[in-house]
Formats: C-alpha cells, structure tokens, sequence
C-alpha cells in the first residue's frame, strides 16, 4: 500500500495556483476591450508596467484591428510575475481573430495564447470566451493544455466568486503525474515514493466547484489500465491492473461528505501475504462516508468489498488517526473451498493450518465500540482434513462467539465425528455462554473416544487478550480399549483399560497446575500423578513436574505388551521429583518393585531374563550357553530397578546388593530358580535409553 496522503492544503495550493493562471488569462484578455469602443480602424497600446491585484506584467503590448467579423486584436508581454509557487512566466502571446461586443458581452471564440513557465513549460493554447464584465461572469475554455505530459480540455465557469473547473484527459501517465506532483508534496512523503515504482495510464474527468478561494465539491473519474506498481521490499505488487474509479466528495458544515467506487477488471496484485487474479476474481468496492477535518475523523456509513465468486463483505465504523472508535464488519456465508486458499492460507502457512482439504462455508460477523468488541463465526456442514493426517472433523454446524461485553453471548458448535491423529472422535456438541472475555461451558461436554467417553465439567476459559490466558477444567475418562487404542495408534498390542478421573486442572501466569491426584487405570493397575506442574508449555523451554505412584501393575499384560519377554507376578513403581526440561527427562527418583506380600505366581522367561541382563550392564545370550537353556522359564522371589538421575547420570540399583552388583531378578519359589545381576551402578542416562532401545527392537533368545 502507498502511504503517501496528499493533504487538504497541498490540494488548496494546487487549486490556487491554478485559479491564478485563470484570473491572469482572463484579466489580460479583457484589460485591453475597454479602449476598442474609443479606437478607429486599429488600437496600439504599449505599457511599460502593468499591475492587477497581485499580478505584475513587463512591457506589455496590444495590438486591435476592426474585422468585418468584429474585431482582432493581439497582445503579447515579456513577462508576467504570480504569486508562488506559479512565480514568474514568459514570453506571452495571445491573439483573437473574432472578438465580438454585444450588450456588455464579449466573446472571443477563436483564440490562442502561448507562454513559458518555469514547472509547466512551454503552453500553446486554443480558446473560447465569454465574459459579462458587469455582472461578473466568466466562461474560460481551453484545448491542449499541457500537464505532465498529458493534454487537457479545460473549461472555468466564474460567477461572482463562484467557480466551476471541468477538465478532462484521454491519457494520463502515472510516472508523469507525480513528477508534476512532487512540488506540492512534502520531503516526507516524496521519501516514501522514492521507493516505489510506479507505471500505467490513466484516463481522467475531473469536476470541481468553489468559491473564491475554496474548494467546496469535486467528481472524479479515473479509468486506468496497465497499472504496474511495486515498492523496493516486493510486499505490494500489481501488474496489468486495470480499475475504474467513481470519486464525489462535497464540504458539510467543518468536513466533507464523500462516496467512492471501485471496479478492478483485470490485472493481478499481490498484498503481502495475499495474491489476487484480478482477472478471475474481479473486485468491487464502494463507500460512503465523512471527513470531520476539524476532528480529524472519518466516518464510513457503508462500505461493501465484493469479490467475484469468493466473498462479500459489509463495513461501517469511524475512526481517527490515532485509534478506532467503532466498526461494524460482516462477512456473507462463504464457501471455504474458495475462501481458503485466497485469504486463509497465506496467513497460515507453517502451520498446523497449512495444508487442508475444506468444504463447507462460513461467515463472520465482528463489532467493536469504544473498547468492547465481539465477534462470531458461523459454520454450515464444515469439513475439515489435515493433509498430513494429523487432525480431522466432519460436517460441524454452529456458531463460534467471543466477546468482551457484559452481556452474555452463546456458543453452539456440533459434528459427526472427528479424529486427532487416527484416534477416532464420535459426534459431539459444544453448548457455552461467552462474556466479559470469558468462556464457560453451559453444560459438560462429552467427546466419544474409541468405545469409551472423555467428559470435561466446569470448563471455562478467561483471556483478557493479553498474556493473562487462564483456564480450568475437571474431567474423566471412561474406560477404552488398550486394544483398540493401540491398534488406531499403530503401537505394539496393548491389553486392559485405560480409564481416569481428571481432577481440578487449571492455567494461569504461563503454568498448568493439577490440584489433587490424577488417577489412571492402566495394565490392571492403578497410576496416580500428583503435584502436577507444567511451566511454560507454549513456550521455548517447557518445564514439567510431577510424583507418581503405580500400584497393583500386571506384569503378564505389561511385558506382552511390549513383547519384552513374558514375566507374571505384580509390579509397584513410584517416581518422585520427576521433572522434564524441553519435554526431555532431567532428575527424578525412580524406583519398580514386586510389592511386598504379592502372593501372585511369580514367572519370568529367558527372554525376558536376557533382556534385564542388557539392561543391568550383564552380557546377553548368557542363558543359551548353559543347561538353563532346556527351561522356559524360572520362579523368582523378587525383581526390581530403580534409577536416580543426576546431571544426565543414573545411578542403578536393584532389589537387593550382590557380590559384584545389585540384583535385578532374585531368585526364589519352586525349582528352577534364577538370579539376574546387574553390573553397572553409573550409567550414562542417553547410554541407558540405546540399551533400552536394543532390548524393544532385540527378537531375544533362541531355544533349542
């Protein structure tokens, strides 16, 4: 966007200078009739210095001649000295070869004059004239008046201090037009254009009407076409534009009444991010409104962007130079297929939002007074699908509000279904009331996941528009299949429930908080996270924290689970001081146990023994290289691990010291019986998670 304004009184001074060329043209002409009524046959006058109001010529000379027309007359000056910025002008010569005297009428319908002035030139000029000297009324017209590099029909109409100025042009180039422009615009602003380039033609008509010397009314119409422009930062771009332009504008009281039209027919423009084929998508706009100079307001009372095939938009509103008092903006039911690659996506790309396949339409409505706004969102039969398979919804159907008023506003979204990485999502509604930049939900809201049920109670969310974002919730999860969870997310085959109550759960001040113990039910177990805590999770660091206690864990689902070797008996975990820096562990105390007084059977497989002896820092394959190989598996008493992670260092140690280590599986039960040692007390803490990865990727042990 070109941001240079041209203001009220670079136009004023403008206007005056031209409304002295017209007084001068029309003084120098009529000075002379007077003394045709005393003159014979012919009239010669020659003045040395000749003053009119605040103008001054040198060494003028008339020369008149009776015709049987009327009457001749030429006249020619050395020079002729304006007010500035017209200053000084030249060489003047001007002739009429039919001036006719009728009832104090004078009229010269063949004439020309020629001069030279320093901006404007070298001026050869046709025209016509009528003049009622006695009652002060003028009519100037004027063929071939030559401004930046563009010739001009001109017509004056004066009537007491009254004025009429049409002047029209077939062809205007934009390049030429601000050259001749640059005199009157400020250093400020000829900066600005310095980094543009701009190039087209123009055809013009322009009407304006005033009283001495103000301007009172103007009509313009602008046909342009081949409009190429763009700045120094390729932001703003159009090439091959072409528009017509209907401007009216008229003084009221202290500011001006205005209308403007718009029609873009061909051409494409870029606006940063936004691409335009003008071509295929023509653009409308048209605006009425005010100008209070005084307050130095504007005021659009309606104003309509219409783009062919795409969208229609409807604006009001006022505002000033320094902020917006009110507006008011519709956009009509859209439909998204459209919409989105024109104005949605560039502003979006790299992005969850970047790249997605939309059906459906939308509309839009927002309203701001003062410093209350609110806006809505309408949504008819939406279909939204990530490309890369990340997010999906179908046919959502409502409204989405937001509002900072007192009064409340409601919100009503619903869908058929949806998914979130492959989880499948069943149909839903969302019921909330909106006010003073809050959200609350009207009732709970339950979201379908698998064959269970996710319900959110007592949401509501506060979001002043600063960074004061605050949210809270209470919730639970009824139980889903491991199964078919597992199988949705592609992981190795889980087997149970998972199942949880979400206590209080709240942000605010960039934290996320739990109060109260969050329970899970996984692996026949029961897991609890307390003191939940998560700093900055939007941010570029995140930092959580959180104590957990796992009970009752089956050991048989577990290690099926993750094919880690088949062990049965219960497990006991708990992790305390856990916290995590960027999502990646950093220091906790973390200790697996079989549980005191488990009177489950107590197995574990060759496998799973190989896999622990990797683990602990032992050699693999040691079983197959014994007779222990001929037994499936062994009874034990006890197993366990537990690691205390410091400085990216875990110290290791097991249920139990050994002579060379800490025992990891200690045996005991029925026959046979096996010990599982580990060697390595201080372990490097990425070491660790490659031995943990050679065990989940290792087929284990092969029994002959």
């Amino acid at each position: 966007m070109i941001e240079v304004i041209v203001t009220y009184q670079q136009v004023s001074s403008l206007q005056n200078n031209m409304w002295q060329v017209v007084r001068f043209l029309i003084s120098f002409i009529l000075f002379v009739i007077p003394a045709i009524g005393t003159a014979n046959n012919s009239v010669n006058v020659s003045i040395g210095q000749w003053s009119f109001e605040d103008m001054n010529a040198q060494n003028l000379k008339v020369d008149m001649t009776l015709t049987a027309k009327g009457i001749g007359f030429t006249a020619s000056a050395d020079s002729v000295q304006l007010a500035q910025p017209i200053g000084n002008i030249k060489k003047i010569k001007l002739n009429c070869k039919e001036l006719l005297i009728v009832s104090e009428k004078y009229m010269c319908s063949r004439g020309h004059i020629s001069f030279h002035q320093k901006e404007l030139g070298l001026q050869k000029l046709d025209f016509e004239l009528e003049a009622l000297p006695g009652d002060e009324k003028y009519k100037l017209e004027i063929e071939n008046l030559n401004l930046a590099s563009a010739f001009f029909s001109v017509t004056f109409i004066i009537k007491h201090d009254k004025w009429k100025l049409f002047a029209d042009t077939p062809q205007l180039q934009l390049s030429s037009l601000i050259n001749f422009l640059s005199p009157y615009l400020q250093p400020d602003q000829l900066k600005v254009l310095a980094n543009w380039s701009i190039e087209g033609d123009l055809k013009l008509d322009l009407d304006l009407f005033g009283q001495a010397n103000q301007l009172n009314a103007l009509e313009l119409d602008l046909v342009s076409k081949e409009v190429n422009v763009s700045d120094s930062e390729g932001l703003y771009v159009s090439e091959g534009l072409a528009s017509t332009w209907a401007i009216e504008a008229e003084r009221v009281q202290q500011g001006w009444q205005w209308k403007i039209d718009v029609a873009t027919t061909a051409g494409q423009a870029y606006v940063d991010p936004i691409f335009l084929d003008l071509s295929e998508t023509p653009l409308k706009i048209n605006a009425q409104g005010q100008w209070l100079q005084d307050k130095e307001e504007i005021s659009v009372s309606h104003a309509e962007v219409t783009q062919e095939n795409i969208t229609d938009i409807k604006a009001s509103g006022s505002a000033s130079f320094s902020q917006i008092n009110n507006v008011k903006i519709e956009v009509g039911k859209s439909e998204l297929t459209k919409l989105y690659p024109i104005w949605i996506q560039p502003f979006v790309v790299g992005t969850a939002l970047d790249n997605m396949e939309l059906a459906g339409s939308v509309d839009f409505q927002y309203e701001k007074q003062a410093a209350n706004y609110h806006l809505s969102v309408g949504f008819d039969k939406v279909f939204v699908d990530d490309q890369a398979q990340r997010f999906g919804i179908d046919d959502v159907s409502g409204t989405l509000a937001w509002s900072n008023y007192e009064h409340v506003k409601s919100l009503a979204l619903n869908w058929q279904n949806a998914y979130v990485y492959a989880i499948p999502l069943g149909k839903s509604t969302i019921r909330a009331n909106v006010q003073n930049s809050s959200l609350a939900l009207e009732e709970p809201w339950l979201l379908p996941i698998l064959d269970g049920e996710l319900q959110l109670n007592n949401f509501s969310l506060h979001n002043p528009g600063d960074d004061n974002l605050e949210w809270t919730f209470e919730g639970a999860l009824t139980p889903i299949s491991m199964e078919s969870l597992s199988a949705a997310l592609e992981w190795p085959l889980m087997h149970g429930k998972l199942s949880g109550i979400i206590p209080h759960v709240s942000y605010a001040d960039h934290k996320v908080e739990v109060d109260g113990a969050l329970k899970v039910k996984l692996f026949e177990g029961v897991t609890i996270i307390r003191d939940l805590r998560l700093d900055k999770p939007f941010g570029s660091l995140p930092q959580l924290q959180a104590n957990i206690d796992m009970k009752g864990l089956n050991l048989e689902v577990l290690t099926q689970t993750f094919d880690f070797g088949k062990i049965t008996g219960k497990l006991d975990g708990k992790v305390t001081n856990f916290r995590l820096s960027n999502w990646q562990p950093v220091y906790f105390d973390a200790k697996f146990a079989t549980p005191e007084g488990d009177k489950s059977r107590r197995k574990i497989s060759q496998k799973a023994v190989d896999n622990l002896s990797q683990i602990g820092g032992g050699a693999a394959g040691v079983l197959q290289r014994s007779f222990l190989r001929f037994f499936e598996d062994f009874s034990y008493q006890r197993l366990g691990l537990s690691c205390k992670l410091r400085n990216d260092i875990c110290e290791m140690s097991g249920v139990g010291d050994a002579k060379q280590g800490y025992y990891i599986v200690k045996g005991g039960g029925l026959p046979p019986r096996i010990n599982v040692v580990g060697y390595t007390r201080r372990v490097d803490w990425p070491d660790l998670i490659e031995r943990l990865k050679a065990v989940s990727e290792s087929s284990g042990p092969v029994i002959k």
